[in-house]
């Protein structure tokens, strides 16, 4: 058991990343300490990705690093208003989100809480899914926190196959 947990909240603004951060306020004791963390993919990065040359403002970064402190400061806040003691912290993202996350919290994390969009089949095939990534790297305890909406469907498909969603 955590007597003290230290916990690194993943948030990128979506409804999901905004539930997982309520359901752990749920679970852990007012005063816990939290992190809120946005894994940032600057401009350049995003653009030269692709195949076509995409012109690039100059101060580009400057205002990807704003936006993104400005998201991370935002999952801070609801952190705090539900009783969590949570700052916020912004990772500029290399290679994938899921690295920038199990790397950020090597050592210095209790346990790592993010949603999940539920991506199933050919798109997580494609996309991949951040969440799954980093339960399957993380050194330290990983809570994925389904949506809602996710949540309901799939005690709807276990209900239609004859099996209890508890």
């Amino acid at each position: 058991m955590l007597v003290d947990p230290n916990l690194l909240l993943c948030y990128d603004g979506s409804d999901q990343a905004t539930e997982a951060i309520g359901f752990a306020a749920a679970l852990f004791p007012r005063g816990t300490r939290a992190t809120v963390l946005h894994a940032w993919e600057p401009t350049a990065v995003a653009a030269s990705g692709g195949m076509v040359p995409v012109a690039i403002p100059p101060d580009s970064d400057e205002q990807d690093k704003a936006r993104a402190l400005r998201l991370a400061e935002d999952g801070a806040q609801q952190a705090r208003s539900l009783g969590l003691d949570a700052g916020a912290r912004i990772e500029e993202t290399a290679a994938s989100a899921w690295r920038t996350i199990v790397d950020t919290a090597d050592g210095e994390f209790d346990v790592i809480v993010m949603g999940t969009r539920g991506l199933s089949g050919l798109a997580s095939l494609l996309l991949g899914s951040c969440s799954h990534h980093v339960a399957q790297h993380a050194a330290c305890p990983v809570l994925i926190v389904p949506g809602a909406e996710l949540g309901e469907a799939r005690r709807g498909v276990a209900r239609a196959n004859g099996r209890s969603a508890a």
